[in-house]
């Protein structure tokens, strides 16, 4: 039993139908990458959060990708919505020059996660850099918009679930849920 009030947003079906209409948008560009350099798409799940998503994702895409994961973190650890000064990222061991990346992340906020990474994968030598998310949340200004959105989502509350977390926990939850606000 959940101890937090979740309401669920998205169920699993809602979850496989925006990863399968996703990886049919994808798998166009992954295809046209081999055919140009004879080199997969360098898929990058933007770790911890957007590890379900991405195994999910990237079975849909129907075309290899090479997988290589990149931890990330823009928020501090145990507290929801408080960001880090600066996005904190480990790139040493992904291979970016001359290759065509996706980034794929959970929910974006601002964007300010992606621009980061997006800007240093650029630096260091990429050729493209794209990025899928499952949640967009329009909320604020964008600083980099995702190339592939599964759900636009208006609101300023909480997810969960699916790789989302509330204070480090219920990422394994199998659908998205938005925490309701306490009525005091």
């Amino acid at each position: 039993m959940l101890k937090r009030p979740y309401k669920k947003l998205y169920s699993k079906k809602d979850l496989a139908r925006a990863v399968s209409r996703l990886g049919s948008e994808i798998t166009p560009w992954c295809a046209q990458v081999w055919k140009e350099s004879r080199v997969d798409v360098l898929a990058i799940p933007v770790l911890r959060g957007g590890l379900f998503f991405f195994a999910d994702l990237v079975r849909a895409i129907d075309h290899s990708v090479e997988v290589l994961p990149l931890r990330a973190t823009s928020y501090q650890a145990g507290v929801n919505g408080v960001q880090r000064p600066q996005v904190i990222a480990q790139f040493d061991t992904i291979p970016a020059k001359g290759r065509h990346l996706l980034l794929v992340d959970d929910i974006c906020d601002s964007g300010r996660t992606l621009k980061v990474l997006s800007e240093q994968l650029w630096a260091r030598g990429a050729l493209a850099v794209r990025s899928a998310v499952l949640v967009k949340r329009e909320v604020g200004e964008v600083t980099l918009a995702p190339d592939w959105v599964g759900f636009g989502y208006k609101g300023s509350e909480w997810l969960v679930g699916y790789g989302m977390e509330d204070a480090e926990r219920w990422r394994n939850l199998p659908y998205v849920g938005m925490i309701e606000k306490e009525v005091s």
